[in-house]
């Protein structure tokens, strides 16, 4: 007996393909009815739910950063020699790992909206180039035209994407240095902007505080009356990396004679001074 063939399973057609089709038969046939524009329609949803990627890409990417300041021990870098050690740092791992889960949640839910709202715009505009076309079809339209104008959203969610993982790596590396800097003891964080470095869009309000000092609220320091504020306090500011696209950082202070001198108070004036 010949063996019977297996059948080939069919390759889903892609939203290109889906939407070269819809085009088509629009202006071939024209609008014709609500049933069938529904149709074409879903179709169009379903390719692009089919190809439009999930969170792996940034899912990475905030891991890869993660395994570098923490795993690696990179955070260590922009501590001062006073600041936290690997010791603590590998103490911290628990806390920081939440950080990151934090993170990936973040930019996965920021991924899903956008590209459910691009899939929506995409689908918009797909309806509305219908209802213009006139019943019986239309020789004046441009199918290559029309397929890259309905397509566009769909088409810029790959930028999207790359500036999700981009804003959530620069929260987290910014995170994980104030978690561990307020772990080690700092009592004050020093705002560094990268308005210096070519073609960077720094914010002027960022840039106005470069190399000023920020105290911490509740640190040993303040609450020994050893220091006083004098550019104010970091929880009245955006933190370093809060705003989208800043990569700006706050580096850690842990001793009062690291601060100029205006910082102390009479009563730190006197310790230090007896110290």
């Amino acid at each position: 007996m010949a063996m019977r063939k297996k059948a080939k399973k069919k390759r889903p057609k892609t939203f290109f393909e889906t939407l070269t089709e819809a085009v088509n038969y629009y202006i071939d046939n024209g609008w014709d009815s609500e049933k069938a524009l529904l149709s074409w329609s879903n179709k169009l949803r379903i390719a692009s739910h089919r190809e439009t990627a999930d969170a792996a890409t940034t899912r990475n990417h905030l891991t890869a950063i993660y395994k570098r300041l923490v795993i690696d021990g990179g955070a260590l870098k922009d501590q001062p020699a006073d600041g936290v050690n690997a010791f603590t740092l590998k103490k911290m791992k628990p806390d920081l790992r939440k950080e990151l889960d934090r993170r990936i949640f973040a930019a996965s839910e920021l991924i899903k909206l956008n590209r459910t709202q691009a899939i929506d715009k995409t689908i918009q505009r797909f309806q509305g180039w219908v209802s213009s076309v006139p019943p019986g079809g239309t020789n004046a339209a441009d199918r290559v035209e029309q397929k890259r104008g309905i397509m566009g959203a769909l088409e810029d969610q790959g930028y999207i994407d790359r500036r999700v993982a981009i804003v959530q790596g620069h929260k987290l590396a910014s995170n994980v240095t104030f978690l561990i800097s307020i772990q080690g003891g700092a009592i004050a964080f020093k705002w560094h902007s990268s308005w210096r470095r070519p073609g960077y869009g720094y914010r002027k309000d960022h840039k106005d505080r470069d190399e000023k000092y920020y105290l911490i609220r509740d640190s040993w320091a303040v609450t020994q009356g050893l220091i006083k504020p004098v550019d104010g306090y970091y929880d009245e500011i955006t933190a370093a990396g809060e705003e989208v696209y800043c990569s700006c950082k706050a580096l850690p202070i842990y001793a009062p004679q690291k601060l100029p001198a205006e910082f102390l108070t009479e009563k730190g004036k006197r310790e230090f001074n007896r110290a």
